[in-house]
């Protein structure tokens, strides 16, 4: 009787443990049907994401992939990819200065995008 008693205790203290993550356990997610959601992409706006001469710095390049007239941050069969900046959360198109081609070493110019892009985006703030 002891030794089951002892085995409870034991198997209940183990118990918590077992429900704790490992370390290299592997999370993921996996779309069903359409493409997930829509990103919203901004116009360049020197007043809200600062002069690009001086404000390119703190922009972080980020590739998304357009599908009819969509961005979406995944890739989704049939989409292109386009180059943007994003900052502070919000995604915005590049400059459209000629002076800005070949500017940022960071950016993907290969991918920047066409003027049927610009005209897929929403005005800015």
């Amino acid at each position: 009787m002891r030794i089951s008693t002892l085995a409870l205790i034991l198997g209940a203290a183990a118990l918590p443990m077992a429900t704790t993550p490992a370390a290299a356990q592997v999370t993921g997610s996996l779309r069903i049907g359409g493409h997930g959601a829509a990103l919203t992409i901004n116009s360049y706006d020197a007043n809200k994401y600062g002069d690009w001469h001086t404000s390119y710095r703190h922009w972080s390049p980020v590739t998304v992939y357009t599908l009819n007239g969509q961005y979406y941050n995944h890739s989704v069969r049939g989409a292109r990819a386009v180059q943007v900046y994003r900052q502070n959360g919000s995604y915005f198109m590049p400059p459209r200065d000629d002076k800005w081609n070949g500017f940022d070493h960071r950016y993907n110019y290969r991918h920047r995008p066409n003027d049927d892009d610009y005209n897929h985006v929403h005005p800015g703030t």
